[in-house]
């Protein structure tokens, strides 16, 4: 057994050496028994990987408003006239007429137009502002008329719509098979619908006191609708909601300027918006090249056993058990 006394040069070198290994243990732990200069570089280089993640952090989270504002709404982007349209012209305009099979018929392009948008249009105003006349009342005519076309199975069903619900073309009277079925351009139905709202806001014109005098489809339709028969609020009505549903369906989020208007103290609105617009010329051109005769559709009758659709608890309401109110029977679109 050793023993040392205070002062005695061996002591002293075993209690040292002592708490020389006890460091060097902690020493090791700490570095896993790694050299000292490997140990430095190593809290160097996690100091610096860390930094590296926090700059990252710190710039991606600055990017985001970047990358979010230029990620929203990519496809009302499309076609809105502010943006540059980065797709197809054909992706383009089945993002504003998802459910168009003419989509798939023909080329119909976007136009740059400029709206007029003026309180006091030029001498030559655009259909809309026109006055009622003989002339305007023929242009209105032309889209009134509603026309027909053939869908396929296919088409029906891409459209949402239940072919053994559906009208057909009788195949006897058209020979187009039997898979045939009725359909009709949805624009033009707004556009009637618009028309018999401009023609109450013109009532003077058009009413004469017990009938209106405008009959579109000639008098073999019947008689001009009673002025205030139920179905003619019910359909004056129901025009109204479509249109406002149609705008509120297409909703263009563009922006009007404001201007400084000549006799006007207060900044005054420029409706004259920039727009991209559906080519309706071309649109009418493939109407009146793929239209089903106008004669024909109207012999089409309901025939036996067809699967009915159920016309709604206000129409018995109104007419109890008739089954055939012959104010909707001569109505334009019907």
């Amino acid at each position: 057994m050793l023993s040392s006394s205070p002062g005695s040069s061996e002591g002293i070198d075993i209690e040292s050496s002592t708490k020389e290994a006890e460091c060097n243990h902690r020493e090791g732990q700490r570095n896993t028994s790694l050299p000292r200069h490997l140990s430095i570089s190593k809290v160097h280089f996690l100091t610096l990987a860390n930094l590296l993640i926090f700059m990252s952090s710190v710039a991606l989270f600055a990017s985001i408003p970047y990358r979010s504002s230029n990620q929203l709404n990519e496809a009302l982007k499309q076609v809105s006239s502010y943006c540059m349209a980065t797709r197809s012209l054909r992706i383009i305009l089945s993002l504003t007429h998802p459910l168009a099979p003419i989509l798939d018929d023909m080329e119909i392009g976007l136009v740059d137009k400029q709206v007029q948008g003026t309180l006091f249009p030029s001498l030559d105003p655009l259909l809309g502002r026109r006055a009622p006349g003989p002339e305007t009342d023929e242009e209105w005519q032309n889209y009134e008329i509603q026309r027909n076309f053939v869908l396929s199975r296919d088409q029906v069903e891409k459209l949402g719509k239940d072919p053994a619900k559906t009208a057909k073309y009788p195949e006897a009277l058209f020979g187009f098979g039997d898979e045939a079925y009725i359909g009709g351009m949805d624009i033009f139905h707004q556009i009637h619908c618009f028309d018999a709202i401009r023609k109450e806001a013109f009532k003077d014109y058009y009413w004469d006191g017990e009938r209106y005098h405008l009959e579109m489809y000639g008098p073999e339709t019947g008689p001009p609708k009673r002025k205030h028969s139920e179905i003619f609020w019910l359909h004056l009505r129901h025009c109204t909601d479509i249109i406002l549903q149609s705008l509120m369906c297409s909703a263009d989020a563009g922006m009007t300027t404001y201007m400084w208007l000549e006799t006007q103290e207060k900044p005054f609105p420029d409706f004259s918006v920039n727009r991209k617009c559906t080519n309706f010329d071309a649109l009418e051109q493939w109407r009146n090249e793929n239209a089903v005769d106008i004669d024909q559709v109207a012999q089409v009758r309901k025939p036996e056993g067809a699967n009915e659709t159920p016309i709604g608890d206000l129409y018995w309401k109104l007419y109890g058990n008739e089954t055939s109110a012959g104010d909707m029977t001569h109505h334009p679109a019907w």
